[in-house]
């Protein structure tokens, strides 16, 4: 790839936003300025920034390029409202995002799943985005894009954000974290940490610079199986980071004044056991955690009263559960599903 990222202009922070218009004898505050046409009015061209002179305008349009991305296709979902978009990026690859709308919980909120890679390098088996080769990370600006372009094209503000798409966060963490600070400016699109979620499968070295560096950023991880061995056939990034290693750490470290812990569970006919509400308190007796059960969709998925004895289980041991819909089958939801068409 072409280092296109130097003039991606949603790559910058707003320090470095700064530095580059005072090294055009600007001043420092067009710095806020340029994040308010870039995020509060998600302007889609140089040439809008009207309180900008022709010259700065022009040197802009010259220099940096605005929109990373391009939207390929959009689908809406005649189930439940769910809108799946498919970008392209400048050097021709492809990435999804999804809007959903959650009309039953915190009055209407509306999150937007967004993609963090091209591609996936995790191979976990059920993931529709390991099918695809891993071709590249994604800079800040494609990751910021997203939101930006979803927004425009929806004419929906969402409140929440979740890296859950494409590509496995913690192996982008720099770009990751850049985005998710950029997102977090009052004066850009002024989202919450909070309402930032970044979901990981365990990178444990990555899990632990994300704690030391007091990040407050909500963190999940896509955890689906208790048994480690299952684990591992699984999510092969087990076999490197046990799962047991990764809740030590949260056990250790995890600040209680942090978010919960969410921990994603998709659900099976062989790992919703007794013995695996079991094991899952057992593991993670000293963290605050939340679980987020997902029931498998195809083959192997269990039955309404298993889930219900697994969910009884769990409230026996006292864990804070949310059961996930699942949302968007009419339009290929789950990451990677259309963009793993082209490459096909």
């Amino acid at each position: 790839m072409k280092n296109f990222g130097s003039s991606f202009i949603k790559n910058f922070t707003i320090s470095e936003a700064e530095k580059l218009f005072r090294d055009l004898d600007e001043k420092p505050y067009r710095a806020t300025q340029l994040f308010a046409w870039l995020y509060g009015k998600n302007c889609d061209s140089f040439d809008d920034m009207s309180n900008f002179s022709k010259d700065l305008r022009n040197y802009l349009n010259q220099n940096f390029i605005l929109n990373p991305l391009v939207c390929e296709q959009k689908l809406v979902s005649e189930m439940d409202g769910t809108e799946k978009y498919l970008f392209k990026t400048v050097d021709d690859h492809y990435i999804e995002s999804v809007l959903i709308k959650n009309e039953e919980s915190d009055s209407g909120r509306l999150t937007i799943c967004i993609s963090s890679q091209i591609g996936c390098q995790m191979g976990c088996t059920f993931c529709s985005t390991a099918k695809i080769p891993f071709i590249r990370n994604l800079e800040a600006a494609e990751i910021i894009d997203q939101i930006c372009q979803v927004r425009r094209i929806s004419g929906l503000n969402n409140n929440n954000i979740v890296f859950m798409g494409m590509g496995e966060p913690f192996m982008n963490y720099d770009n990751v974290i850049k985005a998710a600070n950029i997102m977090n400016y009052s004066f850009g699109l002024h989202i919450s940490v909070r309402k930032i979620t970044i979901s990981t499968c365990g990178i444990l070295p990555r899990i632990n610079q994300f704690i030391d560096e007091g990040h407050l950023f909500n963190l999940a991880v896509s955890l689906n199986d208790t048994d480690t061995n299952k684990r591992s056939e699984t999510m092969p990034v087990n076999k490197k980071w046990p799962i047991e290693d990764v809740a030590a750490l949260f056990n250790k470290k995890m600040p209680k004044a942090h978010n919960r812990l969410t921990l994603e569970y998709v659900m099976r006919k062989d790992n919703i056991s007794r013995d695996d509400a079991v094991r899952l308190k057992k593991m993670f007796k000293y963290s605050r955690i939340k679980l987020n059960l997902i029931p498998l969709n195809g083959e192997g998925t269990p039955s309404e009263n298993d889930i219900s004895s697994f969910i009884k289980e769990l409230e026996i041991l006292n864990i804070p559960i949310t059961v996930r819909k699942s949302l968007g089958r009419d339009i290929n939801g789950a990451c990677g599903q259309l963009s793993g068409q082209k490459y096909r």
